[in-house]
């Protein structure tokens, strides 16, 4: 594999065996960092680091719950066999039930509640915690990506869980970019709106009714559904020298929906 802009860098992805963790993973290898592969279903990490490698690239899978501190030390231990860490993304989520789900307060599962924000919101600072700590003690900085949601920044219904998490890694991204900017770690967060993968097809199935699909387009300017591999490159610029000067912003991805957002 050729050197790339990230060659040289060393990445840990979370909730890397499929979907957009996958694909991000996948890209972040093509530009030359060497990846962690972060998750809970070893399986699934496996194919990631299998397609990574044999496209000539670097990766190792790590199997991890980001709601345990310990596991997540682990995962940053993990990169000193590339040399330490230079990239966090945070993408792990937790899995809904392949069934509808009542998410609206008065109805929601306080079970629920806690498994969601264990995983993407204190899931999310556990693994910065460990990186923080990490990149301040080498000394060369680094980029943290925080994958929240247009949810994060906006309403949606039957879905107050995911909305209060991803409100929150908004906002825990923008502490950290403010918190660390001298020691030259930045955090971003990258809002991806309705992005087709198995996880978010099978949700709006199961929750949006026979004619999701008509009414969710409809709601996009551009008319089309989003693709995991066009948030897998703007999380890649975002990992980049490219973007050195990019830090505490908030990006939606998201076919123009938040243009009407205000």
């Amino acid at each position: 594999m050729d050197a790339g802009r990230l060659a040289g860098r060393v990445a840990i992805v979370t909730g890397a065996g499929s979907g957009i963790g996958r694909a991000i993973a996948e890209r972040l290898a093509a530009e030359g960092a060497a990846v962690i592969a972060a998750g809970r279903r070893v399986a699934r990490l496996e194919e990631t680091v299998a397609a990574i490698t044999a496209a000539g690239g670097r990766a190792r899978a790590v199997a991890c719950d980001v709601a345990d501190a310990g596991q997540v030390q682990g995962v940053v231990d993990a990169t000193a066999a590339f040399g330490g860490v230079d990239c966090l993304v945070n993408n792990a989520v937790t899995s809904r039930p392949d069934a509808p789900l009542a998410e609206r307060v008065a109805e929601l599962d306080p079970r629920w509640w806690a498994a969601t924000m264990d995983v993407t919101l204190t899931g999310a600072f556990l693994c910065a915690r460990a990186v923080v700590a990490a990149m301040v003690a080498h000394g060369r900085g680094g980029s943290i990506i925080n994958i929240a949601s247009t949810s994060g920044v906006a309403g949606n219904w039957n879905q107050s869980a995911y909305v209060a998490a991803k409100h929150g890694l908004v906002g825990l991204t923008r502490a950290i970019a403010l918190d660390y900017a001298s020691h030259r770690i930045r955090a971003n967060a990258v809002c991806p709106g309705f992005i087709e993968t198995d996880r978010s097809l099978a949700f709006s199935r199961n929750n949006r009714g026979d004619d999701w699909q008509k009414r969710k387009l409809a709601e996009i300017p551009l008319g089309r559904f989003g693709q995991a591999a066009e948030v897998a490159a703007l999380v890649a610029f975002l990992a980049s020298e490219d973007a050195a000067y990019i830090s505490g912003a908030v990006i939606p991805i998201d076919g123009g929906t938040a243009a009407r957002r205000g």
